[in-house]
């Protein structure tokens, strides 16, 4: 394999970093090499027979305008001339219709970043806010013109998403490294040896790096007697491109200051010493799409405190002590924690350096990066053989009619469906490029249980499947590479009485756990999916299970031309005992006589017939004829309509493991209130008013301060809408095909 690099914009900060590294560490693979850097980029450093390290034939480049035409014109040439297989764009921008296969990297996509945008852009001067609109719509354009683009994290290739959901397809996520010389050693200042505790900020200037939140909460330490001083390695010349931020720069140059802070650059090759001299490592940014100096400090083992934005969640998990963004009380006070407890900090170094060996390697980033160049030169679809014959109401059936057509869509993808012959009628026909697979047998629970485990590994490997997907909690044990996704809430056991029903529960708990034993790879709907899901085996299979959440469709969504009932309740799930009707019809028993307008309404098929029957009973011991209606299966677009019309959504479902009408509900700017058990929180957020599910007169309570205050209805409904754009076919599609990766 031969590639050519686009390292010429490696001048400051983490993409240095990362070409350093990568022209190290690629230069041990059996890969042929060609990279392009700037003048001013020290490439004495390096000597491998495998990469040719070159400067750009260029003197400098007046701004990304200036450098991204440069590119379109005369780097097509260079490449073109190249003999490279490859062309492998590293930093953000690449070339448009390029005459070889492209892949990108998008380090700097913190133009995309939605906080950057909300609380660091508007405060620029205009001229900035315009460059970063150039800068977001050339990095997506780029993008498409690649045939994979690569982002440092999943934060970053989420806010990207929210710009270009059409990139999802071909968008990979491959987490950047931390080199070997940055381990950590015994050898390292013990903590406030000399009475004083030393706070080190790495980073360069940027307007969202907010110095001088660690600047003030070091003096605000200072003042309640802690004796504290801080470095933060900026220069005063990083602060001259932004005109905007001078006042941060006199601030930390300011006598406030003046005792207590530091500011001047470390050289990145002194940083491994420097960081064993500081007893904590502060990260204050606003913003990030990765996070360097944070993974160096993990790997030095150095305790973190660093803002609380999604990012740094993702890349320190719990390796770090989180802080409020901007509040330099808060982070006083989490620094004040770290100081009184020993035990806190040797544990946050521990998972620290243990988080930054096994996620953030260059080993693994160079491994996941040559697996997306050698598809480039070879691209082979993959051939997935997908089990529905568990697909017959509900969930399964939503998530197929949905992933189904995406799925076709994608040329690297061979879709074949595997189903039983009376389920023509409830799963999607005739979807160009998927091939369809008819059982015929005479169906029972044993049956397909049976017929799963031997005739889905016969079928798997007469098509040469690369991968055999179940998209539910159980599949065929000897099929190749199998995916099952933890989507059936077997925690319904908990809830059950009945024998036949509890005995059934039981098997799907067992069935679970042994697919989840022999699989290569699960996908869970939510958090909570995945913890009872696994059972006893989640610490061990947490490593196999990618959380995806599932999509809404488009249609549902908010018809402004619709007026809302503000006394119809709304419940939306087929009957079974897990749903927790039973407490929602006394709670409404309870409700009518404060309002004896209300009209509670009931969209689901009756699966479980003696639930049913309870509940019908329920309905004439409370005389509740008037206000019960139970409306069967809905087609989807009648279901909208329901959403839409509803006064109240109410879910009180005691377990689920998504929550399908919690999403389709919040879609269309429904009022919600819900069960606070299982699942729902995570998916509902704050978008919502919660109740005990078990506790028949906290749902009255909050039902009924929902129907007496306009207000809080109004203000809940576009928080849903608000939080429903989190939930998109197109992204469970995205990772669901990275969780193919096997």
């Amino acid at each position: 394999m031969r590639i050519i690099i686009n390292a010429i914009s490696a001048n400051t900060s983490g993409i240095v970093t990362y070409t350093y590294n990568l022209i190290e560490h690629i230069g041990r693979e059996d890969i042929e090499a060609i990279i392009y850097v700037p003048r001013t980029f020290n490439a004495d450093l390096f000597d491998s027979p495998n990469m040719t390290v070159k400067k750009v034939p260029v003197k400098r480049f007046y701004g990304p305008i200036h450098r991204f035409l440069w590119e379109q014109v005369f780097w097509r040439k260079i490449v073109k001339e190249s003999g490279a297989d490859v062309l492998y764009s590293s930093a953000n921008y690449g070339v448009l219709y390029p005459p070889i296969e492209q892949v990108l990297l998008v380090q700097g996509e913190i133009y995309l970043n939605p906080v950057y945008r909300d609380k660091v852009l508007p405060t620029l001067p205009r001229s900035e806010r315009f460059s970063a609109f150039l800068r977001r719509n050339l990095m997506l354009f780029s993008a498409r013109h690649s045939r994979t683009t690569i982002f440092p994290s999943e934060v970053a290739l989420q806010s990207a998403l929210n710009y270009g959901p059409d990139i999802a397809p071909t968008s990979v996520v491959n987490y950047l490294g931390v080199g070997d010389r940055f381990a950590a050693t015994d050898i390292r200042r013990g903590w406030r040896e000399d009475g004083q505790l030393e706070l080190l900020y790495v980073s360069v200037f940027y307007p969202h790096k907010d110095p001088v939140t660690l600047a003030e909460a070091t003096r605000l330490l200072n003042d309640q007697g802690l004796k504290t001083r801080s470095r933060i390695t900026m220069e005063p010349q990083d602060f001259e491109p932004w005109p905007s931020s001078h006042g941060e720069l006199q601030a930390l140059q300011s006598e406030r200051y003046a005792d207590c802070v530091d500011v001047g650059r470390i050289e990145h090759r002194q940083l491994t010493g420097t960081l064993k001299s500081y007893d904590a490592f502060v990260f204050p940014s606003m913003a990030e799409t990765f996070g360097f100096p944070m993974v160096e400090a993990m790997r030095a083992g150095i305790p973190l405190i660093v803002s609380d934005i999604p990012i740094h969640r993702e890349i320190c998990g719990d390796a770090a002590l989180y802080f409020e963004m901007s509040n330099p009380e808060d982070l006083a006070a989490r620094l004040k924690d770290l100081d009184q407890d020993p035990d806190l900090r040797e544990a946050l170094i521990v998972r620290a350096k243990k988080r930054a060996v096994n996620e953030f390697s260059w080993e693994k980033h160079i491994a996941s990066l040559h697996a997306s160049l050698s598809p480039v030169i070879k691209p082979k679809p993959v051939r997935v053989l997908i089990n529905a014959l568990h697909a017959r109401t509900g969930g399964g059936v939503t998530y197929l009619r949905n992933m189904l057509p995406l799925l076709a869509k994608d040329p690297m993808l061979d879709v074949h469906l595997c189903a039983h012959e009376d389920q023509q009628d409830v799963l999607p026909q005739n979807i160009k490029n998927i091939q369809y697979h008819l059982l015929n047998f005479e169906r029972g629970y044993w049956k397909v249980l049976i017929r799963e485990q031997f005739e889905l590994p016969r079928l798997a490997r007469k098509l040469k499947a690369d991968i055999t997907f179940s998209p539910a909690n159980y599949g065929p044990i000897f099929a190749p590479n199998t995916v099952i996704m933890l989507r059936n809430a077997v925690s319904v056991g908990f809830f059950e009485r009945r024998p036949i029903k509890l005995a059934y529960w039981a098997l799907l708990f067992i069935a679970t756990l042994v697919s989840l034993f022999a699989c290569k790879r699960a996908i869970a709907v939510s958090n909570y999916a995945s913890r009872v899901g696994s059972g006893f085996l989640w610490n061990w299979s947490k490593s196999k299970v990618s959380v995806i959440p599932h999509g809404v469709d488009k249609r549902f969504c908010v018809d402004e031309n619709v007026e809302r009932d503000g006394n119809m309740l709304l419940a939306v799930s087929d009957i079974y005992v897990q749903k927790n009707f039973k407490n929602l019809l006394l709670a409404v028993s309870e409700l009518i006589s404060k309002y004896p307008s209300i009209r509670l309404k009931i969209a689901g098929r009756p699966i479980d017939l003696d639930y049913l029957q309870d509940l019908e009973a329920i309905v004439k011991e409370k005389k509740l004829s008037n206000h019960v209606e139970f409306l069967g299966g809905v087609e989807a677009d009648d279901l909208i309509k329901l959403y839409q019309q509803c006064g109240l959504f109410v879910f009180p479902s005691t377990v689920e493991t998504f929550g399908n009408p919690l999403v389709e509900a919040m879609a269309c700017g429904a009022p919600i209130v819900s069960s606070s058990a299982a699942a729902m929180p995570e998916v509902l957020g704050d978008a919502g008013l919660y109740f005990d599910p078990n506790d028949i007169g906290d749902i009255r309570d909050t039902i009924s301060k929902l129907l007496t205050d306009d207000d809080l209805r109004n203000s809940i409904s576009q928080l849903a809408v608000k939080r429903s754009y989190e939930f998109s076919w197109g992204k469970t599609e995205a990772k669901t095909k990275r969780a193919f990766q096997v």
